[in-house]
């Protein structure tokens, strides 16, 4: 008689869960640190061409379905917005992991989706962003990746 209560692995035995975890933590930590940047940003004091720079975006203005906003309102509020998406999708990925994790112990779109995430976001990082997205993307992608090739297959 077939255990069915034993997780899938592959045949090393290697469990995808732990890499996971780490991609999803990873992604919690990325969000968190750019909060902190952010708030650590917003109370040191700018330099001369960071006021210039303000100045221009707080004078930049557009509406949009009735709501009037500045260049740095919407950039700021972008900036914080996926900074709490992205912690949120990673609490996610580790709250789904741990009450189903045959979601990555068997090789399932929930794997494949975090991957390719990462991957589109570590290739945005190196165009736009600074070091920090940087250095934790490519963890984050390796093991998501990591996680994946230790799946058993559909």
């Amino acid at each position: 008689m077939v255990n069915t209560a034993m997780p899938a692995r592959t045949s090393t035995g290697a469990d995808p869960v732990r890499p996971f975890r780490i991609g999803a933590y990873g992604f919690v930590v990325l969000g968190a640190g750019h909060l902190a940047f952010t708030a650590a940003g917003a109370s040191a004091t700018p330099t001369p061409e960071q006021r210039a720079a303000d100045t221009a975006m707080r004078e930049s203005t557009f509406t949009l379905l009735g709501l009037e906003r500045t260049t740095l309102d919407v950039t700021h509020g972008m900036s914080i917005a996926m900074a709490l998406f992205v912690i949120a999708c990673g609490l996610l990925m580790l709250a789904a992991v741990r009450h189903a994790p045959h979601l990555v112990r068997r090789r399932t779109a929930f794997g494949r989706v975090s991957l390719v995430t990462s991957l589109a976001a570590f290739g945005l990082a190196l165009l736009l962003l600074p070091a920090p997205p940087i250095v934790i993307l490519p963890i984050t992608s390796c093991a998501f990746a990591l996680s994946l090739r230790r799946g058993a297959a559909d």
